[in-house]
Formats: C-alpha cells, structure tokens, sequence
C-alpha cells in the first residue's frame, strides 16, 4: 500500500520561516483516494493567526475546490529528527513519537485526531536553507513515520530537470514555424514543447472538425475552433512559459505576412497534407534562405516522409525531380487525397499514433537542425530525407520499398538545379 504525499508549495514554506513562532496548525485540500494532501494554509501556534489562501499553485491545482481543514502541525525542529527519520524510512520503520516531540523543542500542540495526523518539519541546514520532511503521527499508538514530501514552487519551471543535461537555453531562444497544425503538426507541436523550444508560430486556416479527433492531440471540447489557437491553449496549458503565436491564415493567400515570417524564424516545420501549401512554403522558405523540415505520411498512411531543405542546397522540388527522373513513386500527386475522413468515399487510412510519430520525428529534426547550427556536433543527421515505414506496402519503387514497420531510412538531397523554381541559379 502507498505512502500519503503531503505537497508544500513554496509559498507557504517561505512564510514558516519567517514567522516568529516556530510550530502551527496546517491546513490542507486532500483526496482520500489517491492519499494526496496539499498544503493551504497555515497558523502560528495554537491561535488563528498564519497565512490561509493564496498560493497560485493550488489555486491551479485539480484540488483547488477541495474541502480545506485542519489536519496536522508544522515544526522547526532538530537536524537530527531528520537523519533518523529517512534511516528508519528505509528500513521501512518508525519512530516513537516521544522522540519526534523531543525533537521540536517547543510546546506539543496535540493532534486531535485519534487514528493520526499530518506533519511537516524543517531544519535548517549549515547553509541556513530549510530541509523539508513530512510525517504521519500517531498519539494512540505512538509513532511517528516518515512519509514523501513534495516542496513546488508557485510557477514550476517544466523542464528545470532537464537543465544541465540537455541545451535547454539554447532552445528557449529559438523560434519555429509550424504550417499546419493538424494531427502531424500537434504531433510534432509537443514534442517541440518537450524539447523546449521557446518560441511557436502556428499557421494553418482550418477549424477543429469531428473527425478530426481521432488522430489530433487536441481535446474533443475544442470541437469548432481553429486548431491553432486550440494548439495554443493546449500546450500554453501545458507549459505557461512558452509563447505560442496561433495565425489563422493560409500559407499560399497570405504569403505576404509568409515572407518576413520565415525569414526571422529558425527554422520552419511544415505539416500540411496539401500539395500547393507545401510548394508555397517550399518556395518562400527557400528564397528567405532559412532551413525547413516537412513531414507527411503517403501511399494511404504506408509510410512517413520528413525532408530537410538547408540553404543553398536542393529543395522540395529538386528532391522531387529527382524521385520521378528515377522512375520512382510521384508522391506529391497523392498528398491532396489527404489520409481519409472515415467516410465511404474515403476511408480512414492513417492512425493517430503514426502521425504523431511522423510529427515528432520531424521534430526532433528541426530542433536537431538548430542545435547544430550552435555547435552541438551530435545532433547532427544522417541525411536530409527519412522513410519511416509504417504499414509497408510491397512492390513500391525505393527508398518507399521497407517491408517490415519502423525501419528508418535516410539518404541525402540532390543539389539544388539550376532551373529550380525555388532554389536555383535563376530563381
């Protein structure tokens, strides 16, 4: 059976170690089923006075509604409670409760609950900065247990424990632009946000729809608005630190507010199914000069494509080119079949867990791209195309010929052509 967990947000920690009794009542919002206690409120002794309310983190928390009372007490106390504490945790033992009294040093406020109560103790450490430990006491049986504690600050940095570890700063930096923010592109918008890219533009024009949700990442209670800006308070939800810009607008009509988007972007990741969008953002990528990544899923949901385009190599359309000159599939003529509604007419052809997969591939690629733009060599690809199969279909020309699923494929572009609308010598 699991511990309890007492969660303490920082801002009614701070307010302990500044008030000038030193031992109080807590007050908590609690669900008895998931044995899950949060800390709101306080008092000095065994008066009224203390802090109640306030605290962001529980406001925002899923108990913020909860029933708050009175469930245990709040002690500075010993260093040394502490050290016997956690070596009779792990021993899977307890202490007797005269120790933990002893161990205050300031009159015993009673527990007024005859089956056990809540604690939560500090000690200061040579440092001065506090050491946080929770309990659960028992008067009746006389112990006194250690138990999880989770001290959150008001605004918890998400990716905090990454810092160190992985270039969090260099990313937070970043701005991407994401075309299309449908099932691929909210795929690849949180992996983005777990990357932690600090800066998101969405472009696409359309609206949340029925059957979209069978693939988007998106909640069925968006039904009706434009996904970008579903897109936005989804992942704004999920890390308040991002800035999400949501336009709903169109990357061929609106190309004009395109242009210096891309320019001034990173790098830009376009998730649009549409053969006429993908060549519009092809074309002002390439002709601003900043990398971009595109990603879809072709042969009816058979495979995923991710295709980097660097300046003053070949693009799209090169990459294309080549693919027909070779006497391979022409897999920008089936992309405005899309991948199917479930209808009749019209099946549904590619699940939601491909398509986030293809979306966080592509991800990983632009934020790869970024990376080693600043010096981080293993970031590097392995190429500027992947195949990823994902129900392979026999009898396809290569690099579209995987026959067993998840096999990963990556080859390089050909050089840009001179003749290239886009990206050659006369564009």
């Amino acid at each position: 059976m699991s511990d309890p967990l007492i969660v303490l947000p920082s801002y009614y920690g701070a307010r302990m170690l500044k008030v000038q009794q030193k031992s109080g009542y807590i007050l908590v919002r609690h669900d008895a089923r998931e044995k899950l206690y949060v800390v709101d409120g306080f008092t000095q002794g065994r008066d009224q006075g203390g802090r109640h309310g306030g605290s962001a983190f529980v406001a925002g928390h899923y108990l913020a509604q909860a029933g708050r009372d009175a469930r245990g007490v709040w002690y500075e106390v010993h260093p040394v409670l502490h050290q016997v504490g956690i070596e009779g945790r792990m021993k899977q033992g307890s202490l007797p409760l005269q120790s933990f009294k002893d161990a205050t040093g300031t009159p015993w406020l009673g527990l007024n609950r005859d089956g056990g109560a809540l604690a939560v103790t500090y000690a200061l450490l040579e440092d001065g900065s506090p050491d946080w430990c929770a309990w659960v006491l028992s008067e009746q049986r006389g112990f006194a247990r250690m138990i999880p504690i989770a001290v959150v600050e008001e605004e918890p940095v998400l990716l905090a424990p990454l810092f160190g570890q992985w270039p969090v700063e260099d990313l937070a930096r970043a701005h991407i632009v994401v075309v299309g923010a449908g099932s691929i592109g909210s795929g690849a918008d949180d992996a983005l946000l777990s990357y932690g890219v600090g800066h998101l533009t969405l472009v696409d024009p359309d609206r949340l729809l029925t059957h979209n949700f069978a693939r988007h990442r998106a909640h069925p209670r968006y039904l009706g608005r434009h996904k970008v800006n579903a897109e936005r308070d989804r992942l704004s939800d999920r890390d308040p630190t991002i800035r999400v810009d949501a336009l709903p607008l169109n990357v061929i009509y609106d190309a004009d507010i395109m242009r210096p988007l891309f320019a001034h972007a990173d790098i830009v990741l376009v998730a649009v199914d549409g053969v006429d969008a993908r060549r519009a953002a092809n074309h002002i990528a390439a002709r601003a000069g900043t990398p971009a990544i595109f990603a879809c899923v072709l042969a009816n949901g058979a495979y995923g494509e991710i295709i980097r385009t660097l300046p003053g190599g070949g693009c799209l359309l090169c990459a294309r080119a080549e693919l027909q000159a070779a006497g391979g599939m022409a897999p920008e003529t089936t992309l405005d079949r899309g991948y199917g509604r479930g209808t009749r007419h019209l099946p549904m052809t590619a699940v939601g867990g491909d398509l986030a997969l293809v979306g966080q591939i592509a991800a990983k690629a632009a934020v790869a791209t970024i990376l080693e733009s600043k010096g981080h060599r293993e970031q590097r690809l392995p190429g500027n195309q992947a195949i990823v199969s994902l129900r392979p279909r026999p009898g396809l020309a290569a690099p579209f010929d995987a026959d067993t699923a998840l096999q990963i494929t990556w080859r390089d572009l050909p050089a840009s052509r001179a003749d290239c609308v886009s990206c050659g010598e006369t564009a």
